[in-house]
């Protein structure tokens, strides 16, 4: 009796995965600019693969239009694609392991680096929510995943003996998640004028008195 043949495993070689990486990339970084620059609706995926140096369909293999978008935006927190929790990159856990105030003190410096490299592809991916369900599944998640992180950082401060007051950490969680919008560093840095570093320091200086020391 003859044994059933077994299915043949995809080869791709080291070379060949590294070159398709490297394609990947650069459609991403095309469509962040894109994004960042234009917007949502005006950018196309040929504006994308023109600017890449590939094909259309070669912009299709990486994603839809949302996804592109979505990894765009992901990928100036993380060296991963997916969404995951804040609280599961490496950099937060190292932060979140520092002492009390360097930790504080590095967050908001992270929170300003962040939105300066994110800001202009949040506000893109909140209007292509209004666009695109795909989008809009996406934003969902993203704002979802956003205010987890919030949640967590008042059970770290916590923890830390920094919370004073009856307020309910939910309440707490919610103002912090204000204070590190998007929409409040576009209005205070780029609205306002303030460096990044005056937005950082605020920020701290919310925590203390709208999130930590509600005695």
């Amino acid at each position: 009796m003859n044994e059933p043949e077994r299915p043949r495993r995809r080869y791709v070689s080291p070379l060949r995965a590294a070159a398709l990486e490297a394609t990947h990339g650069r459609i991403i970084a095309s469509a962040r600019e894109l994004f960042a620059t234009l917007g949502y609706q005006a950018t196309t995926l040929a504006a994308i693969a023109e600017a890449a140096g590939v094909s259309v369909p070669r912009v299709n293999l990486s994603g839809s239009k949302a996804h592109l978008l979505v990894e765009a935006y992901q990928r100036t927190i993380s060296d991963q694609a997916d969404v995951r929790p804040i609280t599961d990159e490496p950099t937060i856990q190292r932060i979140m392991a520092l002492p009390t105030e360097e930790a504080l003190t590095t967050y908001v410096a992270w929170l300003a680096d962040h939105h300066a490299q994110s800001v202009r592809l949040w506000f893109a991916l909140r209007d292509a929510s209004s666009l695109d369900p795909e989008a809009a599944a996406l934003f969902e998640t993203i704002s979802a995943r956003d205010d987890d992180a919030c949640a967590a950082g008042v059970t770290w401060a916590a923890e830390r003996g920094l919370l004073t007051g009856d307020v309910p950490a939910a309440d707490r969680a919610c103002t912090w998640s204000v204070l590190a919008s998007a929409e409040v560093y576009h209005r205070y840095v780029e609205r306002h004028g303030w460096t990044p570093e005056q937005y950082g320091a605020w920020v701290r200086q919310a925590l203390d008195r709208l999130v930590f020391d509600l005695a």
